[in-house]
């Protein structure tokens, strides 16, 4: 019998700073990935281009269909990093989590920072809630999976 993937729902996840400390109202969630460069390398006489490997850019994330909340210290802390200029590292009272389930998330890696680069929106419509979303890039380390059981 062929095993299967496990099915991951909505209900558990959210998005944390720290262990806890849940960005209230968060919908949407995205983390882009990693992406390797590669640099042309040949030099004259080849006719066919030879490549190797540059560097990895850690991709980004974000947070979307937030429902805004100007009173959550959580969004006021991710609005205040995009001002600040403050990165977030992997650290247990403040890093940014992503859960997938109630044991198992998504956070930098040792050594890496999220860079938040964009905070502050909102967007409304006549018959909707107030939205707002962040973004950041991840530096110097992959996004890592951590299981707390």
């Amino acid at each position: 019998m062929a095993t299967r993937a496990a099915t991951l729902t909505g209900t558990f996840q959210r998005v944390t700073l720290g262990p806890t400390s849940k960005i209230l109202g968060a919908g949407n969630y995205s983390l882009t990935g990693m992406t390797r460069t590669v640099t042309e390398a040949g030099e004259f006489g080849v006719n066919i281009a030879v490549y190797t490997f540059g560097c990895a850019d850690g991709g980004t994330i974000s947070l979307t269909d937030v429902i805004y909340d100007p009173t959550n210290p959580e969004q006021l802390t991710l609005v205040s990093a995009v001002s600040n200029a403050f990165k977030f590292d992997n650290t247990t009272t403040s890093g940014i989590r992503f859960w997938i389930n109630t044991s198992t998330y998504l956070a930098i890696g040792t050594g890496g920072r999220i860079l938040m680069t964009k905070a502050g929106g909102v967007t409304t419509d006549r018959c909707g809630l107030a939205k707002t979303s962040f973004e950041g890039q991840v530096s110097g380390a992959p996004m890592t999976t951590y299981d707390q059981a």
